[in-house]
């Protein structure tokens, strides 16, 4: 056995062996993330393998076996990658998925080419691992997250004490502000305070799922100083003027998207641009495609945060008007409902108030509320605690 192969087992068998330790002193965050988890995960090292069994929080392993019945596979294609992966040395990945498999990458390094257009950034990217859904089930790539060695990698990368969000819903039930709505009160204070603006030509959510319930070409726009440094090809997007802005949200909130804004320095890492505290995003989700939702449903709890609900906002079900339908289920995509004895409940912790359940509602039993208009100016103090735009 060569000494990168000796290496490897050590590794791999430790890391078996971690999740068990961590398990044993009840860590918080890989308690809540293994609460509801069931995942038999085979790995796949060259000649080297092993698996994990997740059961709501039981975890069981084996080294050096094959599982007869994986429900994902894990299958790495470079051992001197796959060694720095196993030691901690990635802190970044990443990925592209398929109806019966996802790859993850590492950004090995990244290079300004000139273009007749200008400039641009071009990742390298190296392979690390391809995972197989073993009995034709999906799984997105954040399901990886909630293993330790992967959450270490999510932690550096996606830095969520750095990040602060909200979703600001769209619901004409909640009336007006300054003879604004809701959405456009709130953003276009955003957009009059700075000088740069950048829109993504598609929205690469929709696209890729083929969205046929809204516009794949409403995409997201990115505000601040630091957007200055983003070098795209000019086909997949552009810089716009606050008119040309406002415009845009007006009619991604006439699509029924949803919009959330915020600082999220992973994403402006994905585009290749360093974040001084002056990039901030701003999406407009639908239920059926959006990441974010994406993420809610499948990482780790400790990804959570990065998105909070706007103060003062409440939503609730009236028992009275509720069938148990469940339509209001269909469209959340933060795993924020349940229907208990016959009618809706609401998970009061997992709700980020982005209020579609109450459009949807075909019963009109779901209400949604802004106890105090001040808060508005509360929710733009806790955004530009994070980030500035001007």
């Amino acid at each position: 056995m060569s000494q990168i192969e000796e290496d490897l087992a050590r590794l791999f068998k430790k890391m078996l062996e971690d999740v068990r330790d961590l398990i044993d002193q009840k860590e918080e965050i890989l308690m809540k993330d293994l609460k509801d988890y069931n995942m038999r995960i085979q790995w796949v090292i060259n000649d080297l393998k092993g698996y994990q069994i997740f059961e709501n929080g039981k975890y069981s392993y084996a080294f050096g076996e094959q599982h007869h019945n994986p429900d994902l596979t894990l299958e790495f294609v470079d051992d001197e990658l796959t060694l720095k992966f196993l030691r901690g040395e990635i802190g970044e990945y990443t990925y592209t998925y398929y109806k019966r498999k996802f790859k993850l990458y590492y950004p090995e390094s990244r290079e300004e080419i000139e273009k007749e257009t200008g400039p641009i950034i071009v990742k390298h990217l190296k392979h690390l691992l391809t995972a197989y859904y073993s009995k034709g089930i999906f799984y997105h790539p954040f399901v990886l997250s909630k293993l330790p060695i992967f959450r270490k990698i999510i932690e550096e990368f996606y830095e969520p004490e750095k990040n602060e969000g909200s979703y600001i819903p769209i619901n004409t039930t909640l009336g007006t502000f300054e003879n604004q709505p809701l959405p456009q009160k709130l953003i276009n204070y955003f957009i009059d305070k700075t000088n740069t603006i950048y829109v993504q030509t598609i929205c690469g959510c929709r696209v890729f799922h083929d969205c046929q319930e809204h516009d794949k070409f409403i995409g997201c726009m990115y505000l601040g100083e630091d957007v200055k440094n983003l070098k795209h090809p000019p086909e997949k997007g552009r810089f716009i003027t606050r008119e040309e802005a406002k415009k845009h949200v007006e009619r991604a909130i006439k699509n029924g998207l949803v919009p959330t804004f915020g600082r999220f320095t992973f994403e402006s890492t994905s585009l290749s641009v360093e974040d001084t505290g002056h990039f901030m995003s701003m999406c407009f989700c639908c239920p059926c495609c959006c990441i974010n939702g994406k993420m809610m449903q499948n990482s780790t709890t400790e990804l959570h945060g990065a998105f909070k609900r706007m103060e003062g906002l409440t939503i609730e079900v009236d028992p009275e008007k509720c069938v148990g339908c469940g339509t209001c289920m269909d469209v959340c995509v933060f795993v924020g409902r349940n229907i208990i004895d016959g009618k809706a409940v609401i998970d009061q912790e997992r709700c980020l108030g982005c209020g579609r359940c109450e459009r949807v509602c075909p019963n009109g039993a779901i209400s949604i509320r802004l106890d105090d208009p001040e808060r508005l100016d509360e929710l733009i103090e806790r955004i530009e605690s994070s980030v500035d735009v001007s």
